[in-house]
């Protein structure tokens, strides 16, 4: 994971020697950008399908660093605006690295209408993300591209009830192992609002289009389930109620103030 690997190399600026790690699958490099700007001796080579980061123990210098929006935040905004009919959303200097904007181009393979304009790229890319009410169709997301959006998929569930066909998440199974078990969460809270879900051992299917009807939902203590079902509230045809919609502020404290300004 990301986490695992920012550890290791913040450890190896203290290390005695040079230190390596090797990802299978890549992961947010935000760490590797912030120590490079910093004056770290960082270097990230590719082989086929392995990406080496390797670093040299060292100092590093004070920088200034304009700090954009978390786009893991901004995702909800993002499908808000996609599944409300006559949305229209543009959400300013957000952050835009390509290791963590993959629910943005899954969205755009759905039918999406997105529009991204890299404004800066200073340290991380940053800028604007316009976002516009479109009909959206089914799709697959397969292992591969499951890092890139891990965060993201409990969105992808709720977005898919909107989607024409059938959407499958698979390689997913680190869900299970979050602040939550959210594939469970997930699919139990979409079938309780009427949603056609299923679950697999690792990821889950959606059909669509279905309808969503009111109801109380468990957020399982989960921020980001109890966003998604949260968000869920604004196209359900019923009320909606989420238990345990206080560990929102865990990450996004002013969730439902932004829900409310979007709100039809």
């Amino acid at each position: 994971s990301a986490q695992v690997k920012s550890a290791v190399l913040l450890a190896g600026l203290r290390a005695i020697g040079s230190t390596s790690l090797i990802e299978r699958q890549p992961s947010r490099d935000h760490t590797e950008r912030l120590l490079s700007a910093a004056g770290a001796t960082i270097t990230v080579s590719q082989a086929g399908d392995l990406r080496e980061v390797s670093l040299s123990p060292g100092p590093l210098r004070t920088l200034d660093l304009d700090v954009p929006g978390d786009v893991s935040s901004a995702a909800f905004v993002i499908a808000a605006a996609v599944v409300i009919p006559g949305s229209e959303v543009t959400i300013l200097d957000v952050g835009l690295n390509a290791t963590r904007t993959g629910f943005i181009r899954v969205l755009q393979r759905m039918g999406a209408d997105i529009q991204v304009e890299v404004i800066s790229e200073e340290v991380e890319p940053s800028g604007h993300v316009t976002v516009r009410h479109a009909e959206l169709h089914a799709t697959a997301i397969e292992p591969a591209e499951v890092p890139l959006l891990i965060d993201e998929l409990p969105l992808i569930g709720l977005v898919a009830t909107r989607g024409e066909g059938v959407t499958t998440v698979t390689g997913a199974q680190e869900l299970r192992v979050k602040e939550s078990d959210r594939l469970t969460g997930l699919v139990d809270g979409l079938r309780a609002l009427g949603a056609d879900a299923d679950e697999l051992p690792d990821g889950f299917v959606v059909r669509g289009p279905s309808g969503l009807t009111g109801g109380s939902v468990d957020g399982q203590g989960d921020h980001r389930l109890a966003m998604t079902f949260g968000l869920a509230a604004l196209i359900a045809d019923g009320r909606v109620e989420v238990v345990g919609a206080e560990s929102i502020g865990d990450s996004f404290p002013g969730f439902f103030e932004t829900l409310d300004q979007l709100a039809p």
